[in-house]
């Protein structure tokens, strides 16, 4: 009798363990096939179509260029804080592999992933199942793309983004990281951070050198008080006053309680990424859960080394990158330097960014404006 008991608890022992070893296995392997979802934030000019590339260019990554424009277009009339609220939803759709929002804001309903603004721009909408036309062993080309992948049905996204392990959104159209609290308190949601910021000054010459921001400008300044008489129509300092204030707030916000673990926040300056590219992607890479490959590497040393950029394609990233960082001290007028430092004061301070105070200073490329990154978080 007694060897009969102890031969039923050791039984019942091992069904224990066996359903304890089954159980943890299971969710060893959900979290194994869960997909991972990284939202790159930051502002207009400030370097994020380079950082999404870096991670389009991983076979792992499923990426999509700036989807919040869709709804920016949508509502020309409307102001940032208002349209806060559809971008989250289009962006919790798509990390969803979700694609059907995206017919209400897309021509001719979104038929097509040519629907898509930029579309190009993804190396997943480029490839199998998105484009059958354009295989996995086929170099990455933007021009190719275009012209091999003609007319792909919109649902080709919904498979194309399941059978990567990354889901990989960039945005300049969020201004208030707590609208997208319901985003980072989703279980089923893997949802990481990347916050890029780079120095006010450079930002603003590179704003001027592009006229094209007009109707996004007249979005973010109608959320300022009395806008229609202290601003008429926007200019960069005015606009800059605006973004600055929103970078500040939004790592403000990352240092709160609900979302202070480990993991789901990570500052990126742009200069770091331009002087110092393959430590900080395998930084970014290691925040994201990627591994950076040989052909990454050398990939990034060609965009970041080579003077003259890749002839045909829409995004020209290749350059001499720590030349490119400097370049606002000789385009910019000084008067304009100055202001811009007074108006984005607190960002410049957070961020790392030493004002120039004579236009010798402006002028002395041997004089710091920056900071170590180290402690800025």
């Amino acid at each position: 009798m007694a060897l009969q008991i102890k031969l039923h608890r050791l039984l019942i022992g091992s069904v224990l363990v066996f359903t304890c070893l089954l159980y943890l296995r299971t969710n060893m392997d959900d979290r194994k096939e869960k997909q991972i979802h990284i939202l790159i934030l930051t502002s207009w000019r400030s370097g994020s179509s380079f950082l999404g590339q870096i991670f389009n260019h991983h076979p792992n990554v499923f990426y999509v260029y700036e989807p919040a424009m869709m709804v920016w277009n949508k509502f020309p009339q409307g102001k940032a804080s208002l349209l806060h609220s559809p971008v989250r939803d289009l962006l919790h759709s798509l990390f969803n592999c979700e694609m059907s929002p995206l017919h209400k804001y897309l021509p001719r309903n979104g038929r097509y992933i040519t629907d898509l603004p930029f579309w190009t721009e993804s190396r997943a909408l480029c490839s199998p199942p998105a484009c059958k036309a354009f295989t996995m062993d086929t170099e990455y080309d933007r021009p190719s793309c275009f012209q091999r992948c003609g007319y792909a049905p919109l649902e080709n996204m919904t498979q194309s983004c399941k059978i990567h392990k990354h889901v990989v959104l960039k945005t300049v159209r969020v201004l208030d990281l707590g609208a997208l609290l319901p985003l980072l308190q989703d279980d089923t949601l893997d949802l990481r951070i990347l916050h890029l910021v780079r120095d006010p000054r450079a930002v603003t010459l590179s704003r001027l050198n592009f006229p094209h921001l007009r109707n996004d400008d007249l979005i973010v300044v109608r959320d300022t008080e009395n806008w229609e008489n202290k601003v008429g129509v926007p200019n960069v300092t005015n606009v800059m006053a605006n973004i600055c204030t929103a970078q500040v707030a939004i790592n403000e916000f990352s240092k709160k309680a609900d979302i202070s673990l480990p993991g789901l926040y990570m500052l990126v300056r742009y200069e770091d990424l331009a002087t110092e590219p393959l430590s900080t992607v395998e930084k970014i890479y290691n925040f994201a859960g990627l591994s950076l490959t040989e052909s990454l590497k050398n990939w990034l040393y060609n965009v970041t080394q080579q003077s003259q950029p890749k002839q045909g394609s829409f995004m020209n990233f290749a350059a001499n990158s720590k030349q490119l960082i400097q370049k606002w001290r000789g385009g910019l007028e000084h008067d304009v330097v100055l202001e811009i430092q007074e108006q984005c004061k607190k960002a410049m301070e957070v961020f790392g960014y030493i004002p120039v105070r004579t236009k010798k200073e402006q002028l002395d490329l041997s004089f710091n404006v920056m900071t170590d990154l180290k402690g800025i978080n």
